[in-house]
């Protein structure tokens, strides 16, 4: 399937719809660095490169997509080994002792982010490493540091807005073929334009 999609963009490619930007694939040592490199500012991320996005690495270990639309421009940025510490660091995990003046303290350290949500360098597509199904497949969250979702409780690990049980996208196999499908649309979901934004709702706008 993730080859099926990667070929789907290159097509969008050589037609003039999007512009791609890709490296090689990642190698070995490189996946490995992705799982055990994480440094959240308190505590430990443990996880696993998931089955289709380490299919993915396999192919590309950066890779990113852009679309034009007369007024601007929006793109996906999945981003390589060297820069998924400081992704992670700077926009995904929150310092230690965070509440909202009520003394439960909040974290985010369930997130793996992957992939920047356009150029704004600010809305991160992640992993909850928390959440693997049976296949080893995590689902996906779009995570804006500015929007009070994806946060859990750490004190028990329960959701701060309960709504957030329900991801954008259950696999890195949905939410690639989501990206091509309207990255390579005649014409693309309204939603398309929001993806760098906080109010980006995901799934649940289309």
């Amino acid at each position: 399937m993730t080859h099926q999609t990667l070929a789907r963009l290159r097509r969008a490619a050589a037609a003039g719809t999007v512009t791609i930007t890709a490296s090689g694939p990642a190698t070995v040592d490189a996946v490995r660095d992705r799982e055990t490199g994480l440094k959240p500012h308190f505590g430990a991320v443990t996880w696993t490169a998931p089955p289709a996005y380490r299919a993915f690495l396999a192919a590309h270990d950066t890779f990113a997509c852009r679309r034009e639309n007369g007024h601007g421009s929006t793109e996906f940025v999945i981003v390589g080994n060297d820069d998924i510490v400081d992704l992670n660091s700077d926009l995904v995990h929150m310092p230690e002792g965070v509440d909202r003046g009520d003394g439960r303290r909040l974290s985010t350290n369930h997130l793996v982010g992957f992939a920047l949500a356009d150029a704004s360098g600010e809305a991160v597509w992640c992993f909850d490493v928390t959440q693997p199904d049976a296949d080893g497949e995590y689902p996906v969250y779009h995570y804006h540091q500015d929007a009070d979702r994806g946060i859990r409780y750490l004190e028990n690990g329960d959701w701060e807005n309960p709504a957030d049980t329900t991801p954008d996208f259950p696999s890195f196999t949905a939410w690639l073929d989501a990206m091509a499908q309207a990255f390579t649309a005649t014409e693309p979901p309204a939603w398309l334009w929001d993806l760098g934004e906080p109010h980006y709702r995901g799934a649940d706008d289309r």
